[in-house]
């Protein structure tokens, strides 16, 4: 069954040169299917339900580059992978550093 809904869009001559390269360059079949791909996306992003909530994260080129590296060595299966286990490690820190914390104010009261 066809996709029963249509819209229109406009956008700029680069904007369009960029998603026909991106067609080109993923293989996609035209570019409507990455316009849907982008409304799924974005759609699941701020509505979707469950344990896990995607956000959008922007870093400086050279720390993508270091963790794509440490990607290639084997230390994650991917970026996203990786970048979860650092926050988890974060996290994890600063949760053992708050009941240390609390540890040490109960044990001199």
């Amino acid at each position: 069954m066809g996709v029963p809904y249509r819209i229109t869009v406009r956008v700029s001559e680069d904007t369009m040169d960029k998603l026909e390269e991106l067609v080109e360059k993923f293989r996609y079949e035209n570019v409507s299917d990455i316009v849907r791909k982008a409304i799924d996306e974005f759609v699941e992003r701020n509505l979707g339900k469950g344990p896990v909530k995607k956000i959008d994260l922007e870093l400086p080129r050279k720390l993508i580059e270091q963790l794509g590296n440490d990607v290639a060595e084997g230390n994650a299966v991917s970026m996203d992978d990786l970048i979860r286990e650092i926050l988890r490690e974060h996290m994890s820190a600063k949760i053992n550093s708050k009941f240390r914390e609390v540890s040490k104010e109960h044990n001199h009261s």
